[in-house]
């Protein structure tokens, strides 16, 4: 008999029963695919590393603290929802419709993770972010 077994993160399915990784789609304020969570990384639609999770706060490459991460959910700086996986908990403005999912990429190698900053103090929830989720990691 063949049993599966999955190991869940934070509401998120992350290891199955071969030890894989499961990345997941993420989706914007419109319902479109725009970023990967895969574990304690974040990965733009091409399959690079963009950013770390560590614990709920959300790193970029170069270890600066960019916002957060709570039950499926990215916030920005603001505390402003960015981007959520398909069966998230955590808080979102609304719930848009969700488009189809592509495949997913060929993985880039992971980058060195660097020394990762203070977590500043979290301002109250917002509404959606003013920033392009797609982008948003690009500035850092």
């Amino acid at each position: 008999m063949n049993k599966f077994s999955v190991l869940i993160w934070k509401g998120t399915p992350i290891i199955n029963n071969q030890g894989d990784k499961m990345a997941e789609w993420m989706f914007d304020q419109m319902g479109n695919t725009c970023l990967i969570f895969d574990g304690d990384k974040i990965r733009n639609d091409g399959g690079d590393v963009v950013a770390w999770i560590s614990q709920n706060n959300v790193h970029s490459l170069t270890g600066n603290h960019v916002g957060w991460y709570e039950g499926g959910v990215i916030y920005d700086s603001d505390n402003s929802a960015l981007a959520f996986i398909r069966n998230c908990s955590g808080s979102l403005p609304n719930r848009p419709a969700l488009s189809g999912t592509p495949g997913m990429p060929g993985f880039s190698g992971v980058p060195g993770k660097p020394g990762l900053s203070g977590v500043p103090g979290k301002p109250g929830r917002g509404s959606w972010s003013i920033y392009d989720a797609t982008r948003y990691f690009e500035h850092e």
